[in-house]
């Protein structure tokens, strides 16, 4: 499959779970506006240092972002009289970056392989889903003052994936462990990570 690559810094886009985002780069508002376009997902990569320029070259791997990555079809909210895009990306999927495919575009393509998971929670796993969903029901009452905002939001998560989309783009400060909740095929192994952060008690928005 074909992804183009969206690099930012300390935003993950999960499966299940939509994600908005300011565009404002030139390059990357022609990437949406191809995207909607042609149909072709946009793949939000989590840069390893954020900077300006972002150098690749074709027929080799990206080496500035993670090679896990969500991905999505945009939809266009807004478009600012300035030329910025306010879009939300709906997750679609995962996937392992490949090499940059030359497409003469201002922006990154990439091959990519689509990365399959395990949804299934284990019966002893169970419990401690139970317990991320009450800390993210929790932090929401907490967080959003409005009633109906709030009830649209909880109504939307209805999947345990879209449980642990949420609390990994809300709730999680640290890039690392948002990017380790991505790399894990695995729902159970999400769970339990989410468990420990949250008994950590430092590591929770």
């Amino acid at each position: 499959m074909e992804l183009y690559v969206f690099p930012v810094a300390q935003i993950l886009l999960y499966p299940s779970f939509s994600k908005p985002f300011v565009v404002v780069e030139p390059q990357f508002v022609q990437m949406i506006e191809d995207s909607v376009r042609t149909g072709t997902p946009v793949a939000v990569g989590l840069v390893h240092e954020p900077m300006h320029t972002y150098q690749f070259h074709v027929g080799q791997k990206l080496n500035f972002v993670n090679e896990v990555v969500g991905y999505g079809l945009p939809l266009i909210v807004e478009r600012r009289p300035d030329g910025a895009l306010v879009v939300f990306i709906e997750g679609q999927g995962k996937a392992r970056l490949g090499v940059v495919l030359d497409k003469r575009r201002p922006y990154i393509v990439c091959e990519a392989e689509k990365i399959e998971e395990n949804h299934h929670i284990l019966p002893d796993v169970f419990p401690q889903f139970l317990s991320v969903h009450r800390v993210m029901i929790g932090w929401m009452n907490a967080h959003i003052s409005d009633d109906r905002s709030r009830e649209q939001f909880i109504g939307y998560i209805k999947s345990p994936e879209q449980v642990i989309g949420c609390y990994a783009s809300y709730l999680i400060v640290d890039s690392d462990i948002q990017q380790l909740l991505l790399d894990s095929n695995d729902i159970n192994e999400k769970i339990k990570v989410i468990s420990r952060v949250i008994y950590s008690k430092g590591l929770v928005a």
